[in-house]
């Protein structure tokens, strides 16, 4: 990654790095017992309130149950918990916060998630809610009018738009643009009682919009820009003042990024949450490798046209159709301001980090100094403390520097200024949980830029399983790769699998899973920053893949997974042109693990684990050397790692408060 900053310290009135550990941890406590507290006294009475409502057949009731639930508390209470029914009358539980300021997805049971149907209801469930959590849970008082807004080609899309009832305009514009059902994100019109004009409209081919549905294709700097032609059409309206800021977590961040690639002109502002810069490198693909778990249940779950799975398998390399699905590839065009959100556990988690550092350090001069970034312990579900089998203290949530969608809202489209002087970075370090007064980490902290200063310190794999500061004996270690009984995945940076931290230990007794793990550490250790595995590797197999993974092991033996990766062979050096492989040949491959911030405590130790599969969450490796989906013939392989010597396999750590290790390194990958 280029760029390397300081840290620095927001005063003690920010919350953020207090200077008294002990004080900010007690009172922390303190707020949870209190917090538990409300949960007992108001998590019967929302059951029963949702016990009254009527059943609830789709994501818009659930929705507006929600909200309901919500209006049915005293002002000011937090309805923590509800229960429905699915359509099919299985049940399933998700844990819900509705605060006073909108409905914000706090908790996330994915252990829950046991049948197809539902992994493809939560994922769009998630998305929706999501969605709607962003603006609050009033209805809105808005009239809306409904336009068929005329795309380049001719193709009309379906477009709400509220307007205040006060006065005659024009208006600063807010404008969301979703996959998901225009209706969905309704809520969004309540805005215009604070003088704006709202627009919510359904992509191509989705709802009530014409032509046919190709997600992101035509929505970017190709030659179809609907996002652009909708930004044209919104500033020839007699309502618009010619400022427009743009909004919308996941989906709707991909469609914010696409819009930004074309420049157009109005935009002054984007509030990106959850959301990739590289559709083919944080979306579809990773280090060539298919993300079948993600992208086949998020098309299935959303009734997207099997041609469309079609056109992404149609393009396993980053060619001409992934650039122009890249940000990355025209990161000069953007010039306003921008801010970021993101969590370590969330599937796009490296495609947010991307974003913030290539625009703050590339963008246009109205950009750069104009961008902000706040990383949390967060899956999918941001903001959420329960991440897998981890549950992080109330601190974790989104910290009160970092402005409201209000204030986003009247900085950029009125001029005011935030109220609080915002640092470009705060970003969780995470620590040892459950959480003691004497833990290191587990609160925010800020920098200039993303990383912050670190030194990238190489940790060494060895023939007896360890995992060390300088190279070992040489030798080797090899292990049998059969793609038809392929390592499970479990958790990690998923949607419609269980998201988030799980113990690793399940699956690292299988001998496909070689270990690596360091002695107990006789002090803390930080590592913030990208995390990478360079390995020495030969295969008995014309193709294959080798993944890693990055977890914190426990004085009790759990291995809680930080980070995974993986990268197919062939791709080793380019991934828009492979390179055959020479069976038995030694090579030199890469795997990025994306990045984390975290201090390992005192006791525990950090483990690296070798293998070649990570299924469903990715798609295995059939080692023939064919397409992984056009056949079912597999290959078992035989796969070596190699260690000590020329040969050293280690994984690149960006250590923080030391001054050994690599001064300067840059991520290589295209």
């Amino acid at each position: 990654m280029n760029g390397v900053a300081a840290e620095k310290q927001v005063p003690p009135a920010a919350s953020i790095r207090t200077t008294s550990r002990t004080t900010n941890k007690s009172t922390r406590r303190s707020t949870t017992q209190q917090d538990r507290a409300v949960h007992q006294g108001h998590g019967v009475a929302a059951d029963t309130r949702l016990r009254e409502l009527p059943e609830l057949e789709d994501a818009v009731s659930i929705r507006n149950a929600l909200i309901a639930i919500g209006k049915m508390s005293p002002p000011g209470e937090a309805v923590r918990s509800c229960r429905w029914l699915t359509a099919d009358r299985r049940n399933e539980m998700i844990l819900a916060r509705l605060d006073a300021g909108g409905i914000d997805l706090a908790r996330f049971s994915s252990r829950k998630m046991e049948t197809t149907h539902q992994m493809k209801f939560t994922s769009i469930l998630v998305c929706s809610l999501v969605l709607c959590g962003l603006f609050g849970a009033a209805e809105a008082q808005a009239a809306r009018t409904v336009y068929q807004v005329e795309m380049r080609d001719g193709v009309k899309l379906a477009t709400d738009v509220y307007l205040s009832a006060r006065g005659s305009g024009p208006w600063p514009v807010i404008l969301g643009r979703t996959p998901y059902g225009k209706s969905l994100s309704a809520d969004i019109g309540s805005f215009s009682s604070s003088g704006y004009a709202v627009v919510i409209q359904d992509v191509r081919g989705r709802f009530a919009s014409e032509g046919i549905a190709r997600p992101w294709v035509d929505d970017g700097w190709g030659e179809l820009q609907d996002g652009y032609d909708t930004m044209q059409w919104i500033r020839a309206q007699s309502w618009c003042n010619g400022k427009i800021v743009t909004v919308g977590p996941s989906a709707g961040s991909i469609l914010q990024m696409l819009l930004a690639g074309t420049a157009p002109e109005g935009l002054v502002g984007q509030l990106w949450e959850v959301g990739p810069f590289s559709n083919y490198h944080e979306t579809c693909y990773s280090g060539g490798v298919f993300r079948k778990s993600l992208v086949e249940g998020w098309l299935a779950a959303g009734q997207w046209p099997s041609q469309c799975l079609v056109d992404i398998r149609s393009h396993p390399t980053y060619d001409d159709f992934w650039r122009r699905q890249n940000l990355g590839e025209r990161p000069e065009v953007v010039n306003w301001p921008m801010a970021f959100v993101g969590g370590w556990f969330d599937i796009f988690q490296q495609g947010t980090l991307d974003a913030f550092t290539t625009i703050q350090q590339r963008g246009g001069p109205n950009t750069r100094g104009n961008a902000h970034l706040m990383m949390g312990a967060w899956t999918h579900a941001f903001n959420n403390t329960q991440v897998g089998e981890l549950v992080f203290p109330d601190s974790a949530k989104k910290p009160s520097q970092w402005p409201s969608y209000e204030e986003w809202l009247a900085c950029w489209l009125k001029d005011q200024p935030l109220r609080v002087n915002l640092p470009p970075v705060l970003y969780y370090t995470m620590g040892e949980l459950p959480d003691k007064l004497d833990t290191p980490g587990n609160e925010w902290r800020s920098a200039d830029t993303w990383p912050p200063a670190s030194n990238l310190t190489p940790f060494y794999l060895t023939t007896e399983g360890g995992l060390q500061r300088g190279p070992g004996q040489q030798g080797s270690l090899s292990y049998f790769y059969d793609p038809k009984n392929p390592v499970p995945t479990l958790g990690g940076q998923n949607l419609v699998l269980p998201m988030g931290s799980f113990d690793q230990r399940p699956i690292e007794s299988r001998s496909d899973v070689l270990l690596f793990t360091t002695e107990p550490l006789t002090e803390p250790l930080e590592v913030t920053g990208r995390i990478t595995a360079v390995l020495y590797v030969s295969t008995s197999a014309v193709d294959t893949d080798f993944t890693a993974k990055f977890t914190d092991v426990y004085p009790d033996g759990r291995s809680m997974l930080l980070n995974d990766g993986i990268r197919k062979l062939s791709f080793r050096d380019s991934l828009s042109n492979p390179e055959p492989i020479t069976p038995g040949q030694i090579y030199r491959l890469e795997i990025d693990l994306w990045s984390t911030s975290i201090v390992f405590n005192t006791g525990h130790r950090i483990r690296v684990a070798i293998s070649s599969s990570n299924s469903p969450r990715f798609e295995p490796n059939p080692n023939t050397g064919n397409p992984d989906w056009t056949s079912s013939d597999t290959v078992i392989a035989e796969q070596t790692i190699y260690v000590g010597g020329e040969r050293s396999s280690h994984v690149l750590l960006p250590v923080v408060g030391e001054t050994s290790g690599i001064s300067q390194w840059e991520w290589w990958g295209d």
